[in-house]
């Protein structure tokens, strides 16, 4: 008898973690998740646990629980971390290394979420081994939290997917939540992300595959964030007038140079064409029903 991997994911209700835990849970006989979120519950099993206040709880919890690979999805994003610089250091620099240290006591691996927003955005295709140079608290903190080492992984890429909260603070749901039928996409804007969707595809490859230290998640290929923007639109009930503007200058892509995923990210059109095909009818995603078509 196969027992499952036992699984912790870290901030199961934000954009990302909800995505990794129901990819997950879907094969029940090779995972056995647990889900931990702050404040609200994703689903009955969820552990509510505030991991600033109470960190202890947290360190009781996985002593306990002994989880094999902890999944750490959560992070203060652009604008929280421009309203509490402190609180952005705690969660995104300061916490991973807590949670490192706690794998290495009961001898658990560390999956670790990171960003492109480590790099200035002046240069472009970024490589594993360059070095990070934003001026940014968000992104010094995230870099700050990078956990880099032959025990556990950082995956460093951006993410775009639908958020359970209806003020999602991501780009689909400025996008989809934006009042005036005319918006703006930036042409000379860059991004070599994936999907949330995907993302949680590349975490199931990595917690059976051993693969240590930084990982870029993209698939080598570049993307406007005009041309993002106007396949978004191919999906909506009523498309939105986009036009293309260049006054922001920002390249942050990621270069794969490791390939040692024994998988293919497929291209921007098939990555949004099943983050659209998955929002229809989920109960939690009701605030996007009436603006994407169904499937």
């Amino acid at each position: 008898m196969v027992v499952p991997i036992k699984v912790m994911v870290l901030g199961s209700t934000g954009m990302l973690g909800h995505q990794v835990v129901r990819h997950l849970a879907k094969n029940k006989k090779k995972f056995d998740v647990i889900n931990v979120s702050y404040r609200n519950k994703l689903n009955d099993e969820t552990i509510v646990i505030d991991v600033e206040k109470d960190f202890v709880k947290l360190e009781e919890l996985i002593d306990r629980s002994k989880p094999k690979i902890i999944i750490n999805c959560i992070g203060v994003l652009i604008s929280g971390s421009l309203k509490n610089q402190k609180r952005a250091k705690y969660i995104n620099a300061h916490f991973p290394h807590l949670v490192k240290k706690i794998c290495k006591k009961n001898k658990s691996k560390m999956i670790h979420i990171s960003t492109d927003c480590v790099f200035s955005g002046k240069k472009g295709s970024y490589i594993e081994n360059d070095s990070p140079n934003s001026m940014t608290i968000y992104g010094q903190s995230k870099s700050l939290g990078e956990i880099i080492d032959k025990d556990n992984l950082t995956l460093r890429t951006s993410i775009i997917g639908p958020e359970i909260k209806k003020g999602g603070e991501g780009l689909l749901s400025w996008f989809l939540n934006e009042q005036n039928s005319t918006v703006k996409g930036y042409s000379k804007a860059i991004w070599s992300g994936v999907t949330t969707i995907e993302l949680a595809k590349v975490i199931e490859k990595c917690l059976t595959n051993n693969i240590f230290g930084l990982y870029h998640v993209t698939n080598n290929e570049k993307i406007s964030k005009y041309d993002l923007l106007t396949l978004f639109n191919k999906h909506l009930i009523s498309e939105k007038n986009i036009i293309s503007g260049n006054s922001v200058i920002n390249d942050k892509s990621l270069v794969d140079t490791r390939n040692e995923l024994n998988y293919v990210i497929p291209s921007y059109r098939k990555m949004i064409e099943e983050m659209f095909k998955s929002m229809v009818d989920v109960k939690e995603y009701h605030h996007y029903k009436n603006k994407i078509k169904k499937y």
